[in-house]
């Protein structure tokens, strides 16, 4: 009996869908279907006499748990930023161009306009980010009631970038390419839902160890006549097989819906 663990970047896994424009509603049989799909090609890519019996063991779903704590109704976070922004070349000379339109003032008051036009969109981007990060709490929650085969591993940080706005991922992939290395004896294939270059040093080990890796790719549009395997990355060169997964084929099969349509449902 073959086993099969399944090793997914959530964040990738996420852009992916929506690049595709969808969402997941079922992922007990989005993730069957992967499994189906990956099995094709990995029966094409070993020498065996024999039909291949698999066994998934277990799908390790790796996603952010936490995001820089700040309190931007307290004075001296406030003032702290505040510094930060006065001392900054970019995104200061932005907003004092925005501050600057129709503008009579000192130049000292100008900077204070600019401050009084960032600060708020920094708290509502801020705000919003800490609340994505709660509705993804919440529906994890949700897929572990429902499964047994999903196991939700809250590895990832969210380092803020306030002034710019932005985040930074730290941590989920190195989970994730650990963990592939810690459990090569609970598998014989890991597939793997990632589009990070750094997780090749782990797969080449596994590789090492005996184990195949296959990556599995989302597609938009038409599957070709042939699904033949492309290395145009060097994260799918490193692996055995890529494994094609084409948006035509996950709405034909009811396996993921339009973001629009599933609007009024769990939010992801």
């Amino acid at each position: 009996m073959l086993r099969i663990a399944v090793f997914v970047d959530g964040s990738n896994l996420y852009g992916s869908m929506r690049v595709l424009g969808f969402r997941v509603e079922n992922y007990e049989a989005f993730y069957g279907y992967i499994l189906e799909e990956a099995l094709k090609v990995y029966s094409g890519s070993v020498i065996t006499k024999d039909s291949l019996a698999a066994q998934l063991s277990r799908i390790y779903w790796y996603e952010v748990g936490s995001i820089d704590e700040w309190d931007l109704d307290n004075p001296e976070n406030q003032s702290t930023l505040r510094s930060w922004f006065m001392e900054s070349e970019e995104p200061k000379r932005t907003y004092l161009a925005l501050a600057a339109q129709d503008f009579k003032g000192r130049p000292e008051e100008l900077k204070e306009k600019a401050w009084n036009i960032i600060f708020p969109k920094i708290k509502s981007w801020y705000n919003q980010k800490r609340e994505d990060v709660k509705n993804r709490h919440d529906f994890f929650r949700a897929i572990r009631s429902s499964t047994d085969f999903i196991e939700i591993i809250e590895a990832g940080h969210l380092k803020v970038h306030m002034l710019d706005q932005g985040l930074a991922e730290k941590g989920l992939d190195t989970a994730l390419a650990v963990d592939m290395v810690r459990l090569t004896s609970t598998y014989d294939v890991a597939l793997v839902i990632t589009g990070d270059a750094d997780s090749i040093p782990s797969i080449e080990h596994v590789k090492r160890a005996g184990k195949h890796v296959g990556i599995i790719e989302f597609i938009k549009g038409y599957p070709p006549e042939s699904k033949g395997r492309q290395t145009s990355s060097k994260l799918k060169s490193s692996a055995d097989f890529v494994a094609q997964i084409y948006e035509t084929e996950l709405k034909t099969k009811g396996l993921a819906m339009p973001f629009e349509r599933s609007a009024s449902r769990a939010k992801r």
